[in-house]
């Protein structure tokens, strides 16, 4: 009865509640870290039961257990806060950044990376990469806590990225791309992030360099998925003004191509100012 009433704290509060920009994440978890850690590694050991199973295709019902314990393991993960001020001590070992409980659990199991090389064994549809980016959008955007700081999240993430660089379909490219958009806001918002994408590498090379190869195919697509492509650009872009090696490898490694004067890339559609015209003169070899 007792657990019963620790779960029971944990249940989605009542109402039409809409998650920003998504309706896929839950209202905010109010019960205490010990118990959302305790539910946490509930779900994960449901989820490890299935993980662990070996010669054997995955059934319907599998794919939906895994699925549905994700997503509220995420919820719980975003919920997440670093510990408190008495807890400064605590912190894992990844780069020694003070982090919380849940998080620190993720760390220790490499949980995302597993869940992710799962899939991969599998039948990855274009349906269970879009499942898989939105999880990710969502937990990305809605996080209490810099969750890109860290290796255990980061790399699974790239790796994802890497996996759809492909899209066969709208849906899995309005979903990259929502994703995509949302970690250029992460990284302009705390600039230091960009660091960490420089020194993690992916099948299709150096990350950092990634972000950009998926945009581009998108940066002239009418509506709601070039404008973010387009912003996601441009904040990029902007942070090359004051960091020369993110205009250098922008430069030397990606498909954008300087030539005399603005970068050459073609005005964008709608109104919207070229991207070359957000250039720093730094790229192309110039004192601002």
């Amino acid at each position: 009865m007792e657990r019963m009433s620790w779960l029971s704290k944990l249940t989605p509060r009542a109402g039409g509640q809409r998650a920003p920009r998504s309706a896929s994440l839950q209202p905010p978890v109010t019960a205490d870290p010990e118990t959302c850690l305790m539910v946490f590694k509930n779900h994960w050991a449901q989820v490890l039961r299935i993980l662990e199973r070996r010669g054997s295709k995955p059934a319907p019902d599998d794919l939906s257990a895994v699925r549905n314990n994700t997503y509220q393991m995420l919820n719980l993960l975003a919920e997440d806060r670093p510990w408190g001020d008495g807890d400064k001590d605590r912190s894992q070992g990844d780069g020694d950044m003070a982090c919380g409980p849940i998080l620190e659990f993720v760390a220790a199991e490499n949980l995302l990376e597993r869940l992710l090389c799962w899939h991969l064994q599998g039948d990855f549809t274009e349906e269970r990469k879009v499942e898989q980016l939105k999880l990710y959008e969502m937990l990305i955007s809605q996080a209490r806590q810099p969750l890109l700081r860290h290796k255990p999240v980061l790399t699974p993430l790239l790796r994802l990225l890497s996996v759809c660089a492909e899209p066969a379909s709208a849906p899995l490219e309005n979903s990259l791309v929502l994703l995509l958009n949302q970690l250029c806001v992460s990284v302009a918002r705390e600039p230091a992030i960009l660091e960490l994408f420089f020194h993690s590498h992916t099948d299709q090379g150096p990350a950092n360099l990634i972000i950009f190869s998926l945009l581009i195919p998108f940066i002239h697509h009418e509506g709601a998925r070039g404008q973010q492509a387009r912003d996601a650009l441009l904040l990029i872009m902007a942070m090359s003004a004051s960091n020369r090696a993110v205009a250098q490898s922008i430069t030397d490694n990606s498909y954008f191509c300087p030539v005399r004067g603005p970068v050459g890339i073609p005005s964008s559609p709608g109104g919207v100012p070229s991207l070359g015209q957000c250039w720093h003169p730094a790229l192309l070899g110039q004192e601002p």
